[in-house]
Formats: C-alpha cells, sequence, structure tokens
C-alpha cells in the first residue's frame, strides 16, 4: 500500500484488497460505512474526482492499487468498480456460486454512532442470548461519540465493526479497566447479526480484539456466556477460552433462570 494515500482511505483500501468480485457497486453510504468517514463534497458533486488515476490527490489508490477502475458513477448514488483480472487471494471471504462477499474489520469512529446503535438494537431483536432487549439500553448518539472521545484517552476500550460490502454485519465491544492492577484485563462482548454468521467474521472479530489487545498490553481477555447458548460455547472454547467458573441464575429469560459461564482467555 502506497504511503501517498490520505489515511481515510485506508479500510476502503482494505476492503478492496480481500474483495474478490469482478464487479462490485456500492453507494456512496456503504462506501461511507467502509470508510468510517464521510465523502468529500467532491465525490458527491464531480465524476472526474472518481475517474481521477493521477496525483496530487491519491483517493483513488484505494481501489487502483488492488486492480480495480471506475466504470459508472451515478453521483450521489452509487459507483461501480470493476477488476481488470481475476482475483483468486484473499484471507477474509466467503464465497460461494451466488456471490463473493468481502469484509473488513475496523476501529470505530464518531460517524459510525448512529449506525452502531442500530446495529445493536438489530441484534437484540434477533436473539435471546444478549444481556439487553430491544430499546433497552438509553444511548443516544452524542453520548455514544462521548464515550468515544473518553475511551481515546483511556487507550484501553474501543468497539471493533465488521464492514461486509458496506453493510454493518458485527461488532466487538473491548472495555478495559482503569484500576492499575487490572489494566492488563479487558472484558469483550461479541455480535453478529444472524444473517452473516457462518461467514468467519466471529472468528475475525476475535482475532482482531486479540491483536488490538496486544498492541496496549491486554494479556487477559474475560466474557460470559448463557449456559444454553452452546453455539457460543463452542466457539470460544475452541479458540482458547477457559472456564472460569458459574454464575447460578445470573439470568431470568421468560421466566426461567439460567446459569450463566464465565469464560476468560490469557494472550
Amino acid at each position: 500500500m502506497t504511503k501517498k494515500m490520505e489515511k481515510k482511505y485506508i479500510p476502503l483500501a482494505n476492503y478492496f484488497e480481500v474483495a474478490l468480485q469482478q464487479e462490485i457497486t456500492l453507494s456512496f453510504s456503504e462506501l461511507e460505512n467502509i470508510m468510517g468517514q464521510a465523502l468529500p463534497n467532491a465525490a458527491y458533486l464531480n465524476k472526474s474526482w472518481w475517474k481521477k488515476t493521477k496525483p496530487p490527490l491519491s483517493h483513488y489508490l484505494s481501489w487502483t492499487n488492488a486492480g480495480y477502475h471506475v466504470i459508472d458513477v451515478r453521483l450521489g448514488t452509487s459507483i461501480t468498480f470493476s477488476c481488470t483480472q481475476p482475483k483468486t487471494t484473499v484471507n477474509n471471504l466467503s464465497k460461494n456460486e451466488e456471490n463473493l462477499s468481502a469484509y473488513i474489520i475496523r476501529g470505530i469512529e464518531a460517524s459510525d454512532a448512529r449506525s452502531f446503535i442500530l446495529l445493536q438494537e438489530e441484534i437484540f431483536q434477533q436473539t435471546d442470548f444478549m444481556y439487553n432487549v430491544q430499546n433497552e439500553v438509553d444511548l443516544t448518539v452524542q453520548q455514544l461519540r462521548k464515550n468515544l472521545t473518553y475511551w481515546k484517552q483511556l487507550k484501553n476500550r474501543t468497539i471493533l465493526l465488521c464492514v461486509l460490502n458496506g453493510i454493518f454485519a458485527g461488532y466487538a465491544v473491548v472495555h478495559g479497566y482503569k484500576q492499575t492492577k487490572a489494566k492488563h484485563v479487558a472484558s469483550v462482548r461479541l455480535a453478529v447479526k444472524e444473517e452473516y454468521q457462518q461467514k468467519g467474521i466471529g472468528s475475525a472479530l476475535m482475532k482482531a480484539v486479540e491483536g488490538w489487545s496486544k498492541q496496549r498490553d491486554i494479556s487477559r481477555l474475560e466474557l460470559s456466556v448463557m449456559e444454553h447458548n452452546n453455539v457460543a460455547l463452542h466457539f470460544f472454547t475452541k479458540i482458547g477460552f477457559k472456564q472460569e467458573g458459574i454464575r447460578q441464575n445470573a439470568i431470568k429469560l421468560n421466566d426461567t433462570y439460567i446459569n450463566e459461564y464465565n469464560l476468560s482467555k490469557i494472550l
């Protein structure tokens, strides 16, 4: 990846690096979801901004470095990219006969606040395995943005987002502790939308969590799983988490008390 590329376009470059589609059409909102930033006004107003292939601006490198070029521009609506040669090597891709889905994992930005809250609410509606139900978390866009600013100061808390073809598919919340004796510890919450499960997204998110944590001297990850969530228990055990204890009757679901398992992993 060229050093001349503007930082804001690096997530977009990462997306095109893992994409296998010969032709990709992304809406402007999907492009901004991938980037975690707003496109400049010129991208909305001028077709030439998309057709550009020479300096001084270098945004085009985010797709040309991966072998893509722009073949159709619908200002304010969508952009279609085409790859000149077949791509065969990719790490985080789900492939079948009907479609190809590439995704990236990136840290949350302030501009993602509203989308994250909506994503979280969608997942709460889909499953009983989360600890909140729909509309129970009283979190506004302004509050989340304030939290993100504070987390950047602490340097041991974040939200990692999975963006699949411009759509938010899942997330991992990493919550480090402030206390001096526990700064090496962080709790983790992982969630993937039902329609995007079984695509390797959970594994990719946890790999990103571990990489992010190691960079910040976090050496112990903790999480909790309801005892009847067999899929999650199998998944976390498979990636190295070990059960440490049981919280009896920790959850009340549909008038039934359910135990909760505490798990941890030493990095």
